[in-house]
Protein backbone atom coordinates (compact mmCIF):
# COMPACT_ATOMS: atom_id res chain seq x y z
CA UNK A 1 0.00 0.00 0.00
CA UNK A 2 1.33 3.60 -0.65
CA UNK A 3 1.56 5.86 2.50
CA UNK A 4 -0.01 9.48 2.43
CA UNK A 5 -0.53 12.77 4.57
CA UNK A 6 -3.91 14.30 4.88
CA UNK A 7 -4.15 17.89 4.91
CA UNK A 8 -6.92 20.04 5.62
CA UNK A 9 -8.79 22.37 8.27
CA UNK A 10 -11.87 21.86 10.35
CA UNK A 11 -13.08 22.33 13.00
CA UNK A 12 -13.84 20.59 16.25
CA UNK A 13 -14.94 19.74 19.83
CA UNK A 14 -14.42 17.63 22.33
CA UNK A 15 -17.59 15.45 22.58
CA UNK A 16 -18.09 11.67 23.61
CA UNK A 17 -19.59 9.17 21.33
CA UNK A 18 -22.94 9.07 23.69
CA UNK A 19 -22.99 13.22 23.22
CA UNK A 20 -22.96 12.56 19.42
CA UNK A 21 -25.73 10.28 19.09
CA UNK A 22 -27.48 12.37 21.29
CA UNK A 23 -26.08 15.43 18.58
CA UNK A 24 -27.41 13.44 15.54
CA UNK A 25 -30.83 11.88 17.43
CA UNK A 26 -29.33 8.29 16.83
CA UNK A 27 -29.31 5.62 19.29
CA UNK A 28 -26.48 4.44 20.65
CA UNK A 29 -26.13 0.71 19.75
CA UNK A 30 -25.30 -1.64 22.77
CA UNK A 31 -21.76 -2.81 21.87
CA UNK A 32 -20.81 1.02 21.77
CA UNK A 33 -19.11 3.01 25.02
CA UNK A 34 -21.32 6.12 24.88
CA UNK A 35 -18.59 7.38 27.25
CA UNK A 36 -16.13 7.01 24.87
CA UNK A 37 -14.00 10.35 24.60
CA UNK A 38 -13.63 12.00 21.09
CA UNK A 39 -14.57 14.31 19.15
CA UNK A 40 -17.76 16.25 16.99
CA UNK A 41 -15.69 16.57 13.38
CA UNK A 42 -16.78 19.29 11.06
CA UNK A 43 -15.19 19.62 7.63
CA UNK A 44 -15.31 22.43 5.46
CA UNK A 45 -18.10 21.08 2.59
CA UNK A 46 -20.52 20.88 5.80
CA UNK A 47 -19.94 16.79 6.75
CA UNK A 48 -19.82 16.23 10.57
CA UNK A 49 -18.71 12.99 11.73
CA UNK A 50 -17.25 11.55 15.68
CA UNK A 51 -14.03 10.50 15.45
CA UNK A 52 -12.36 8.62 18.65
CA UNK A 53 -9.90 10.78 21.05
CA UNK A 54 -6.99 8.82 19.73
CA UNK A 55 -7.21 8.96 16.34
CA UNK A 56 -8.22 12.33 16.01
CA UNK A 57 -5.07 13.67 18.14
CA UNK A 58 -2.87 11.57 16.19
CA UNK A 59 -4.26 12.75 12.72
CA UNK A 60 -5.13 16.55 13.96
CA UNK A 61 -2.92 19.70 15.94
CA UNK A 62 -4.66 22.48 16.75
CA UNK A 63 -3.62 25.15 14.93
CA UNK A 64 -3.06 28.39 16.41
CA UNK A 65 -4.89 31.73 15.25
CA UNK A 66 -2.70 31.33 11.68
CA UNK A 67 -0.19 34.92 12.35
CA UNK A 68 2.80 32.73 11.32
CA UNK A 69 3.33 31.59 7.54
CA UNK A 70 4.29 27.91 8.95
CA UNK A 71 0.78 27.43 10.32
CA UNK A 72 -0.80 28.45 7.04
CA UNK A 73 1.83 26.52 4.72
CA UNK A 74 -0.23 23.30 5.48
CA UNK A 75 -3.26 24.86 3.68
CA UNK A 76 -0.61 24.98 0.68
CA UNK A 77 -0.76 21.25 0.19
CA UNK A 78 -4.82 21.19 0.57
CA UNK A 79 -7.12 19.55 -2.18
CA UNK A 80 -9.18 22.29 -1.86
CA UNK A 81 -9.07 25.48 -3.84
CA UNK A 82 -10.54 27.78 -1.45
CA UNK A 83 -8.16 26.65 1.90
CA UNK A 84 -4.95 27.17 -1.00
CA UNK A 85 -6.45 30.32 -1.98
CA UNK A 86 -7.05 31.50 1.86
CA UNK A 87 -3.56 30.66 2.60
CA UNK A 88 -1.87 32.73 -0.22
CA UNK A 89 -4.00 35.60 1.53
CA UNK A 90 -2.83 34.72 4.77
CA UNK A 91 0.84 34.64 3.88
CA UNK A 92 0.55 37.84 2.06
CA UNK A 93 -0.97 39.65 4.90
CA UNK A 94 1.41 38.21 6.96
CA UNK A 95 4.61 39.76 4.77
CA UNK A 96 3.23 42.90 4.46
CA UNK A 97 2.64 43.13 8.32
CA UNK A 98 5.90 42.93 8.68
CA UNK A 99 7.49 45.23 5.49
CA UNK A 100 4.85 47.75 6.75
CA UNK A 101 6.09 47.40 10.80
CA UNK A 102 9.61 47.43 9.18
CA UNK A 103 9.23 50.87 6.92
CA UNK A 104 7.67 52.65 10.22
CA UNK A 105 10.27 51.89 12.21
CA UNK A 106 12.76 52.83 9.01
CA UNK A 107 10.67 56.30 9.40
CA UNK A 108 10.70 56.47 12.84
CA UNK A 109 14.94 56.11 12.48
CA UNK A 110 14.52 52.75 14.95
CA UNK A 111 15.58 50.03 12.31
CA UNK A 112 18.59 47.86 14.10
CA UNK A 113 20.08 47.39 10.89
CA UNK A 114 20.64 49.65 8.08
CA UNK A 115 18.99 48.10 4.64
CA UNK A 116 20.66 47.23 1.65
CA UNK A 117 17.92 48.56 -1.26
CA UNK A 118 16.58 52.11 -1.45
CA UNK A 119 13.79 53.17 0.18
CA UNK A 120 11.90 53.60 -3.43
CA UNK A 121 12.21 49.60 -3.66
CA UNK A 122 10.37 48.94 -0.82
CA UNK A 123 8.00 51.41 -1.45
CA UNK A 124 7.45 49.80 -4.79
CA UNK A 125 7.30 46.51 -2.72
CA UNK A 126 4.42 47.64 -0.46
CA UNK A 127 2.70 48.94 -3.26
CA UNK A 128 2.83 45.85 -4.96
CA UNK A 129 1.19 44.07 -2.16
CA UNK A 130 -1.46 46.50 -1.67
CA UNK A 131 -2.34 46.15 -5.20
CA UNK A 132 -1.96 42.19 -4.73
CA UNK A 133 -3.82 41.76 -1.32
CA UNK A 134 -6.87 43.80 -3.40
CA UNK A 135 -7.08 41.84 -6.22
CA UNK A 136 -7.39 38.51 -4.25
CA UNK A 137 -10.07 40.39 -1.93
CA UNK A 138 -12.07 41.19 -5.20
CA UNK A 139 -11.42 37.66 -6.08
CA UNK A 140 -12.71 36.08 -2.96
CA UNK A 141 -15.94 38.14 -3.19
CA UNK A 142 -16.32 36.42 -7.00
CA UNK A 143 -15.92 33.10 -6.13
CA UNK A 144 -16.96 33.44 -2.80
CA UNK A 145 -14.02 32.12 -0.60
CA UNK A 146 -14.65 33.31 3.44
CA UNK A 147 -11.58 35.35 4.25
CA UNK A 148 -12.64 36.56 7.57
CA UNK A 149 -10.19 34.31 9.50
CA UNK A 150 -9.03 35.30 13.18
CA UNK A 151 -5.63 36.86 12.87
CA UNK A 152 -5.54 37.62 16.61
CA UNK A 153 -7.69 37.58 19.12
CA UNK A 154 -10.40 40.03 18.73
CA UNK A 155 -8.80 40.98 15.27
CA UNK A 156 -10.01 39.60 11.62
CA UNK A 157 -8.43 39.39 8.54
CA UNK A 158 -9.75 41.85 5.47
CA UNK A 159 -6.89 44.10 4.89
CA UNK A 160 -8.13 46.69 3.30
Amino acid sequence: MKKYIGTKMLEAKQMTRGEYNKYRGWTIPENENPDDEGYLVKYSDGYESWSPKKQFEEAYRECGDLTTLPETSILMCSTDYKERFRAEYMQLVIRYRGLKAMLEKWDKGELSFSPTCPRSTYNMQIASMTDYLAVLEVRAVIENVDLNIKFSEGEKYGFL
